[in-house]
């Protein structure tokens, strides 16, 4: 095993346990290094210390649970987030974004937490095993984001928030929370992003207000499955476009690129992200 698969067992093991006592005796041993060289080696891949990594992660995690659990209080997302305080937890934070908790739960201002500082060693895609799944027809509620990305937190706490307030539980469940890619962020300007968040609803549920109908197809569709930062997906897409559907000899069907999540931010470590890519196929 090289060392970058076992930094990548150790990001994994993090991840996993991200709400545990982790300490560097255990971690090396995941690591299979010693002790006297891990912490070296893990900050010259990650480029970030041992310590700095696991708050960043908790912080990010608690930073999704203030835009999207805005029923939980400060201080029970800074316990969850191992902060023994309020005060600690703000002062941490504080430093990180600018702004304390509260006013960032009121602005939902997510620039800051956008560009991850460290690098996690890239998978290979050459490795990466497509699927091709033959999939039912869905009903969905869907609710359009347009404009600055950054401000997605906004229209995910909107459609929580949405689902919530119906008369049935339509909480998203695992396999069922969708978005939909109608433009690339790296293509258009930030005022032209537009892209659609979706849950899977029951055909007798009335929908209104920005909360519209989508109706997912059944067919064919080429699937990726996707494990870690959603912001880091993109080079899985493009290799899906530019290298397999060349060579697959399929044909993609009228249906932008599709989100399938099976976790979110605000639940675990931005690294056991699961994601799949789906593309409809004619």
């Amino acid at each position: 095993m090289n060392y970058k698969e076992r930094i990548n067992r150790v990001v994994d093991f993090i991840g996993e346990h991200l709400d545990d006592e982790l300490t560097l005796e255990e971690l090396s041993s995941v690591a299979c290094f010693s002790k006297y060289h891990f912490h070296r080696l893990f900050t010259a891949y990650m480029g970030l210390s041992l310590k700095q990594y696991i708050k960043w992660l908790r912080l990010k995690r608690a930073a999704h649970q203030l835009i999207v659990e805005r029923d939980k209080t400060i201080i029970e997302i800074a316990l969850d987030a191992g902060f023994e305080s309020h005060e600690s937890f703000t002062r941490v934070f504080k430093q990180i974004c600018g702004e304390n908790p509260s006013d960032f739960r009121l602005k939902s201002s997510w620039h800051t937490w956008d560009e991850p500082p460290y690098s996690l060693p890239k998978g290979d895609t050459n490795m990466m095993n497509v699927t091709i799944k033959e999939l039912p027809a869905r009903r969905l509620a869907e609710l359009e984001h347009r404009g600055d990305p950054k401000k997605l937190g906004e229209s995910v706490s909107k459609l929580i928030a949405w689902a919530k307030a119906q008369p049935i539980d339509i909480k998203p469940k695992p396999g069922e929370a969708f978005g939909f890619g109608y433009t690339d962020p790296k293509e258009v300007p930030a005022e032209e992003f537009r892209c659609g968040l979706a849950i899977t609803v029951p055909e007798q549920l009335k929908l209104d207000g920005e909360v519209i109908e989508k109706r997912l197809p059944a067919g064919r569709y080429a699937v990726i499955s996707y494990k870690g930062p959603r912001e880091n997906i993109n080079e899985k897409i493009y290799w899906l476009y530019r290298d397999w559907l060349p060579e697959s000899k399929e044909e993609l069907g009228d249906l932008p690129c599709i989100f399938c999540y099976y976790n979110f931010d605000h639940e675990v470590a931005e690294t056991e992200l699961l994601t799949e890519v789906w593309l409809l196929l004619k």
